[in-house]
């Protein structure tokens, strides 16, 4: 049953996406892609315009298409296409604040007929980037008595971070049945959180024993996201030791074991404010942990992994984000994730 289940999913994936690859037709324009990767442009006169604007300023234009690649091509959804465009020597720099770009999605729109918040001016080099799965049109516009040529460039960009959601969004969702389940992952979580409640207790309240007194928030919140949390917390709380044996009299050679000391009752105090926690709020009394708390746990990793995919749902196909929530769902039918819940509650 499983291996027929995992046939239907993959069929209907590659349907999906045979049928929205099959949608995108070319057309007749000019245009640029992956395998013809630059095209000069000569803007031509556009008809019509000074009848209609009773103006004898002379306006140029031209519509270039960037194509591009088919939804069957999985292996560029980390990537995206960045699309320059830029004049050519013969046009001075003066006049590039006469040439305007706007870079839109409808090609039944007139040429050169966008609208005004639409017009980007141009500044020497023009550049946006889209999906590698869209088809886009750019309409260039020459004013006043500009004239000579552009060239449309585009190129392939691959971004790795867009791996890292994907990988990050379907592990999360994977995990989530198990996680919420899994009563370690509450007592280490709840610990780790336990240990920084009590050193950010102890640094707010013993900060007036600094020798700089109370410090600034926003200049510990900025010193903190420099350094890091961690580094941070230790730091201040080694100034804040050593201001207190120095009160008291102890010398120099104290300072390191004392802090050790002190720093391993922070963490055992912390552990156990954690502990305590769990105990009373999350773990019941046969041991396992309650159903509230069990699905709201779960419900929060899903929609945290299913925004972490969604951030390249623009290049990836709805019907591959929906295959993969329901792989996972059926995984769960299949038994596999209960089975290893079983083992992890044991």
């Amino acid at each position: 049953m499983g291996s027929s289940l995992t046939a239907i999913l993959l069929l209907s994936l590659f349907l999906s996406l045979f049928i929205t690859s099959a949608s995108h037709e070319t057309t007749t324009l000019k245009g640029v892609d992956l395998e013809n990767p630059a095209i000069v442009v000569f803007p031509s006169p556009l008809s019509g315009y000074s009848a209609s604007h009773g103006s004898k300023e002379a306006l140029l234009c031209e519509r270039v298409q960037v194509s591009g690649l088919s939804r069957l091509r999985l292996g560029s959804y980390a990537s995206s296409l960045r699309v320059t465009l830029s004049p050519s020597v013969e046009i001075p720099e003066r006049l590039h604040s006469k040439i305007q770009v706007c870079f839109h999605g409808n090609n039944s729109r007139g040429l050169c007929q966008c609208e005004d918040d639409e017009w980007k001016y141009f500044k020497g080099l023009w550049s946006s980037v889209m999906s590698p799965y869209d088809d886009r049109y750019i309409d260039v516009k020459f004013l006043g008595e500009v004239s000579g040529s552009v060239t449309v460039a585009v190129e392939e960009d691959f971004q790795q971070w867009r791996l890292a959601c994907l990988a990050l969004g379907f592990v999360l969702l994977l995990l989530a049945p198990i996680v919420s389940n899994w009563v370690p992952f509450y007592y280490s979580s709840s610990m780790l959180i336990g240990i920084f409640l009590v050193i950010i207790i102890i640094l707010f309240q013993g900060m007036k024993l600094l020798p700089t007194g109370r410090k600034n928030v926003l200049y510990l919140t900025m010193y903190g996201s420099v350094l890091g949390a961690g580094s941070f917390l230790i730091h201040h709380l080694s100034m804040l030791v050593n201001s207190v044996l120095i009160n008291f009299g102890l010398n120099e050679e104290m300072h390191n074991p004392v802090f050790i000391f002190v720093l391993v009752g922070i963490i055992l105090a912390g552990a156990a404010l954690g502990y305590w926690i769990v105990r009373k709020y999350v773990v019941s009394k046969d041991g396992r942990v309650d159903v509230g708390i069990v699905q709201f746990v779960k419900w929060a990793m899903s929609i945290t992994g299913t925004t972490a995919i969604i951030q390249v749902s623009s290049n990836l196909h709805v019907g591959c984000l929906l295959d993969i929530e329901l792989s996972i769902h059926m995984l769960n039918i299949t038994g596999l994730i209960n089975v290893c819940e079983y083992h992890c509650i044991i």
